[in-house]
This record gives C-alpha cells, sequence and structure tokens, in this order.
C-alpha cells in the first residue's frame, strides 16, 4: 500500500558542493549537506543545476522545491537567496525556503 514517507536521493555532486533530494508524492527538498567552498563560479553551477532540475520536477508535476535551513547558517541561506529561493516562514526553528522557477 502506498504511503507518504519521504525517499532521499543522495550524491548529487557538483564540483565543490553535494546536493541531496528528498521527496514523496506531494513535495521536493533540497539538502545541501556538504559546500567545500563558495566562490562565484560555484554559484553559477548551482544556478545552473537547479534550472536543469525545475524543467524536471514540473514534467513530473512539483510546483516548487523546499529548502529548511537553520537560521544560524548563514552561508546556505545567502546562497538559497542568491539562486532565487524565496523565504516563505519557519518551522521547528528552521527557515523555509521556496523555489518557483520563473
Amino acid at each position: 500500500m502506498p504511503t507518504n514517507a519521504s525517499k532521499r536521493l543522495k550524491g548529487i555532486r557538483g564540483s565543490t558542493f553535494e546536493v541531496d533530494l528528498e521527496y514523496n508524492k506531494t513535495y521536493i527538498i533540497i539538502h545541501l549537506p556538504y559546500i567545500d567552498k563558495f566562490t562565484k563560479s560555484t554559484l553559477f553551477e548551482m544556478k545552473y543545476l537547479l534550472d536543469d532540475w525545475w524543467t524536471f520536477f514540473k514534467t513530473v508535476g512539483y510546483t516548487e522545491i523546499h529548502a529548511a535551513v537553520d537560521p544560524n547558517n548563514r552561508s546556505i541561506n545567502k546562497i538559497l537567496r542568491h539562486i532565487e529561493f524565496k523565504k516563505i516562514g519557519s518551522s521547528n526553528g528552521m527557515n523555509i525556503w521556496s523555489y518557483r522557477g520563473d
């Protein structure tokens, strides 16, 4: 019997970072468990990957991508702003971000 439990894909690797995707039938969440260094080229690479993935996510029916980040992690919160995520609130002590594409 199908459940609404989420699954997590690990190991999507950029040149200086890793991204995990957590998903179920109703949502998709990105996790950035590892960033080696943050440079302008890292930002461009993240934005390119996000734009590329967004086309796929829309095709399979998602209307937005979420991220939950510790408010004290200033670098991840800053990165999300730069790649066009919008802060939509907080929950359980975490900042909640959303990306809806263009």
